[in-house]
């Protein structure tokens, strides 16, 4: 197969990039502590019957309590634990609202990896009593999330999601969070793993299955653009009018962030979306949309602990292809596939496919366990040419559908099966390379995307608050005072160990860092799609620019 340039000739990548010294510039607040002469007001029976469940139905015969409550995870571990108990009683969660429990029985292991929510596994087992209740999964939402996230959507795909059986039980609901069924036995995937050929292709099949077999709503798919291009439209009016203000009084170089001035970035990103777009016919754009995950980073992918992945590789005769690429590729079995489960479907919806598959590509570049560096993207690492087409065959060889987009340039399913080269194996190469193209043109609407979803994320940048004042914050269960008075008791000095307070270790995370390692990409692609010229980029900023292959077939 011969692969030709889509348009420029991709540029070599300099060896030594520089970073982007773009400062961290997310504030940090001083310490919170109860008051040491504060008073706890735990609540009582008929106090906790006094919070409103609301059933949120799910089908006909299920329904999953909800209550306006919030979590705050930011306590001191023993009242943490208090108010997740409390929770589990006020949201009756299944086994565990009717036990009198011991909160030094509880146990709460926080899962790393998730950078919107902060995620824990809660378990309870009192061997003297003889109680192991199932665990559960406390999902508790981050900040500056009500921007990013539409919580309502959000849950109507759950619903939509658990009517099918797909992905966790959800089992109560509260202000800030949500506790869902814990999947015994599947651990989130590493950034290593998801490069494993095998692995890959179940990937490529599981998210066919959600692209199919999870119907669209008449309204989502009559929707002017796909839910990647509506986020990055409403995130740059945020961005625009929210956020640039106070990082330039604050000091912050935007420029630092996206290489050029931000109304110059904000051009280059309608100027691709048209370019984008015009790639399609404009009759029946909508029909291109599917149901998508947009966020198969590996902490969201969880494999069963049992699975192997030689037992589903099925054995191919020695030279029984004459194709290279067929000779590399191994063939595998889908009959395991349910080994393989996708969570967390906050950014989902309808989309086109090559978005969500490139996306999954883009995750090959990121290490955000990396101790230094979890914000870095190493381009390096970007799926080879050969890796790709591992994924996307398992994709489209899987319950095969045609045609799978309107491409201008493609030919129509009539022409394909019209042609006098119509044999399947022909179809299905045609539609692989197709998809394989798409995928290019899709990328810098993921780089675009969490880009703008960094700056977000990263928040407002606000001037610290004053040394002395005080608070009231009302938890669960209890109603804690709070000082932020540190000099009075001598804290300013004193460290907060791992067993006073259950946080989140993500607030450490780079985010306008991660920002501009994700421009540096869209710049890159802008570049060898002539889009944009590679003179209008101060010098000084060249050599971080990140240069990934657009080379694409000639359909």
């Amino acid at each position: 197969m011969e692969i030709s340039p889509a348009s420029l000739t991709p540029r070599s990548r300099s060896r030594s990039r520089t970073r982007n010294s773009t400062a961290n510039s997310r504030s940090t607040s001083a310490t919170r502590r109860p008051s040491l002469s504060g008073s706890r007001r735990s609540l009582s029976s008929s106090s906790l019957n006094k919070l409103t469940i609301t059933p949120t139905q799910i089908n006909d015969e299920r329904s999953v309590p909800s209550v306006q409550a919030v979590l705050d995870n930011s306590l001191p571990a023993d009242f943490f634990k208090q108010d997740v108990i409390a929770l589990t009683k006020a949201l009756r969660i299944h086994k565990w609202h009717k036990r009198n429990l011991n909160m030094h029985k509880l146990a709460i292991t926080r899962i790393s990896g998730a950078l919107t929510n902060s995620i824990y596994k809660i378990d309870y087992v009192d061997e003297e009593q003889g109680i192991h209740l199932p665990s559960l999964l406390l999902r508790v939402y981050g900040k500056n999330v009500d921007e990013l996230i539409d919580r309502d959507s959000e849950l109507s795909t759950l619903i939509k999601l658990s009517q099918k059986r797909i992905g966790p039980r959800l089992l109560g609901i509260f202000t800030n969070g949500r506790f869902e069924q814990f999947l015994e036995g599947f651990v989130a995937l590493t950034k290593d793993q998801i490069r494993d050929q095998v692995i890959s292709q179940m990937i490529g099949r599981r998210m066919k299955d959600l692209h199919y077999k999870v119907e669209l709503t008449e309204e989502e798919t009559s929707l002017p653009v796909p839910t990647c291009w509506r986020l990055i439209e409403k995130w740059l009016k945020i961005f625009e009018l929210e956020y640039k203000p106070g990082f330039e009084r604050a000091g912050v170089n935007v420029k630092d962030i996206f290489m050029m001035d931000f109304e110059e970035f904000k051009e280059l990103v309608y100027k691709y979306k048209e370019w984008l777009f015009d790639k399609y016919r404009k009759e029946g754009f909508s029909l291109n949309y599917k149901f998508c995950h947009n966020d198969t980073q590996y902490g969201n992918l969880l494999l069963h602990s049992t699975f192997e992945p030689e037992d589903i590789v099925i054995e191919t005769p020695a030279g029984s292809s004459e194709d290279l690429t067929e000779v590399a590729i191994k063939s595998t079995s889908n009959k395991k596939d349910a080994n393989l489960v996708v969570i967390d479907f906050e950014y989902s919806g309808p989309n086109f496919p090559a978005f969500d598959i490139v996306n999954h590509f883009s995750e090959w570049m990121a290490n955000y366990h990396d101790p230094e560096r979890s914000y870095f993207i190493n381009d390096k690492n970007f799926p080879t040419q050969l890796q790709q087409l591992n994924f996307i065959k398992a994709y489209i060889e899987y319950d095969f559908q045609l045609p799978s987009s309107n491409l201008k340039a493609a030919k129509s399913d009539v022409e394909l099966l019209n042609s006098s080269d119509k044999q399947a194996v022909s179809i299905i190469q045609y539609e692989i390379e197709k998809m394989y193209n798409e995928c290019v043109y899709w990328r810098s609407s993921v780089q675009i995307f969490w880009a703008l979803w960094g700056l977000i994320q990263n928040g407002p940048i606000e001037p610290r608050p004053e040394a002395n004042r005080r608070e009231s914050e009302q938890g669960v269960d209890s109603t804690y005072n709070i000082t932020v008075e540190m000099e009075k008791f001598g804290l300013q000095d004193l460290e907060v160990t791992a067993g006073d307070a259950i946080t989140s270790s993500d607030d450490d995370f780079d985010y306008l860092k991660y920002s501009n390692q994700k421009v540096a990409i869209v710049v890159g692609d802008a570049i060898q799609f002539s889009l944009l010229d590679k003179d209008k980029i101060e010098s000084k900023y060249h050599d971080a620019i990140k240069y990934l292959s657009c080379k694409t077939y000639n359909l």
